[in-house]
């Protein structure tokens, strides 16, 4: 589950999708109002337009002048400050070039698209609506494959591996069996009490007991093979077997 943020800040002009939508990639999200970043790239293009016809002037004028020095009709620093004058606008053109490149960019994140299909979750907003850029409006879950962590002890993980068969049941569907592979085993858990500042992205699995000393667990990450889309939902418990270590 990713959240969705917009590039570009703005009024929500238009709102596609409704919360708990399913939504295919490609999808227009919601539109952001793009006039202030339409008038801006007017206005980079019409001072693109103001330094050609300044550049098309300064090359004249050096082409003017460049056949007047060897007769002496002209001065090698008034030959040199022509050649300034167009350098020093073509590296304006140049410049005002790629502000036009970025503008038309932002002019496109004016339209938030799926870049995955998935399923709209926790959407609170509607059209006309204020966004920021870089922060999320709601978030986009990706079904398009699910997977169950599972904890084992990890007397229990030497007798598995990356492709070993498994077999799947949720708690909201027990008497419905799904198949699925090991895809990875966790190579490190936090250790219980130990406080984890700064942030270090490592899972922390709760052990059962804390008056004896008992086996630590570590995450096994399952794709599911077949999927019901309208029973998996993030978050729901599961029980997972793993059948052993993958065939050879």
């Amino acid at each position: 589950m990713v959240g969705i943020a917009p590039r570009v800040s703005g009024q929500i002009l238009k709102l596609n999708v409704q919360d708990n939508q399913a939504v295919k990639e490609g999808d227009v999200l919601f539109e952001i109002d793009p006039e202030d970043y339409r008038l801006i790239l007017e206005k980079a293009k019409a001072e693109l337009a103001t330094l050609d016809q300044q550049l098309a002037q300064a090359h004249d004028t050096l082409h003017r002048l460049e056949p007047l020095l060897p007769h002496g009709f002209t001065t090698a620093e008034t030959v040199d400050k022509a050649r300034t004058a167009v350098t020093t606008l073509q590296a304006q053109r140049q410049g005002a070039i790629a502000t036009i490149n970025l503008e038309e960019l932002h002019l496109s994140y004016c339209k938030v698209i799926a870049t995955f299909s998935g399923r709209v979750i926790n959407l609170n907003i509607s059209a006309g609506a204020h966004v920021s850029a870089g922060v999320p409006v709601f978030s986009l879950l990706d079904t398009s494959k699910w997977y169950v962590i599972a904890n084992f002890r990890e007397a229990e993980i030497r007798h598995m591996a990356p492709g070993s068969e498994a077999i799947v049941y949720l708690s909201s569907a027990p008497n419905q069996r799904f198949r699925g592979k090991v895809q990875g085993i966790g190579w490190a858990v936090k250790p219980e009490g130990e406080i984890d500042l700064p942030p270090s992205g490592v899972p922390y699995v709760k052990r059962e007991l804390n008056w004896v000393r008992v086996a630590q667990r570590f995450p096994v990450r399952i794709e599911v093979e077949n999927p019901d889309v309208d029973l998996f939902r993030m978050g729901a418990s599961a029980v997972a077997i793993i059948k052993g270590p993958p065939p050879k």
